[in-house]
């Protein structure tokens, strides 16, 4: 029988398959993040500081949690662009839909959470922090994309489906989500019920970035996604706080 004629395949997006690493590896590369956060919310609460002072250091978290990365993946014989490749110009088109459908996920998550937690809108500080301008710069300008690009590495682009490969995708999802959210409990310290919302809110909003990741199967349009929503939600607002 001639096959000559027969039509190939169409290309799907799907990367390659995650390798099938060790556990304590991928468990490793997750707990940094969480540790460090909470370790810097502690100890801007023993210094008396604001918590908004987190909103721009957390990019310290963010280039320990790359170099982690980046030893994990030297282990497989990959490196950190490899969860980049191939980068595409109608990302940015991808990465504008991300950010609108993060951006309504994550308010509706909010109010949700807010709703569980507080019956209804959080209440309001007394007072605004006194934070100084190098903190607002910063959260801003730097720790946005910090964020973006540490997260969507760390959770999605390595964590997710190398977990997939040992749990099944739905359970490697969650998991992830869980320690995404563990980890932002470092910026709401000032009190169980905020620690409470935040960690609801950014459960739900782990779960919506884990879906994403199933469906793009890449991590770029993800990362600037996350890059807009946290410059709209963390940046702007902290430099408003440092400015007032």
């Amino acid at each position: 029988m001639d096959t000559t004629q027969l039509p190939t395949a169409p290309e799907t997006r799907t990367p390659p398959d995650a390798p099938l690493v060790p556990v304590l590896r991928v468990v490793s590369v997750l707990a940094v993040r969480p540790v460090l956060i909470l370790a810097l919310g502690l100890g801007l609460l023993a210094a008396h500081a604001s918590l908004l002072y987190a909103n721009a250091l957390v990019v310290l978290v963010d280039l320990a949690a790359l170099a982690v990365l980046a030893a994990a993946l030297r282990a497989e014989g990959r490196s950190l662009l490899d969860l980049l490749r191939p980068w595409r110009w109608v990302d940015l088109a991808w990465g504008a839909l991300m950010l609108v459908i993060l951006l309504i996920g994550f308010l509706a998550s909010s109010f949700v959470a807010n709703l569980l937690v507080y019956g209804g809108a959080p209440p309001m500080p007394r007072s605004m922090p006194d934070i100084p301008l190098w903190v607002g710069l910063v959260a801003v300008l730097v720790a946005p994309l910090t964020i973006a690009v540490a997260e969507e590495a760390v959770y999605r682009g390595y964590a997710q489906p190398r977990l997939a490969r040992r749990t099944g995708t739905l359970l490697a999802v969650l998991a992830v989500a869980v320690v995404f959210a563990l980890q932002h409990a470092g910026f709401a310290l000032t009190s169980p019920t905020d620690v409470a919302a935040k960690l609801l809110a950014t459960l739900f909003a782990g779960l919506i970035l884990g879906a994403l990741m199933l469906w793009m199967r890449r991590i770029d349009p993800l990362i600037l996604g996350h890059w807009g929503l946290d410059l709209l939600l963390l940046g702007l607002p902290t430099l408003a706080i440092a400015l007032s």
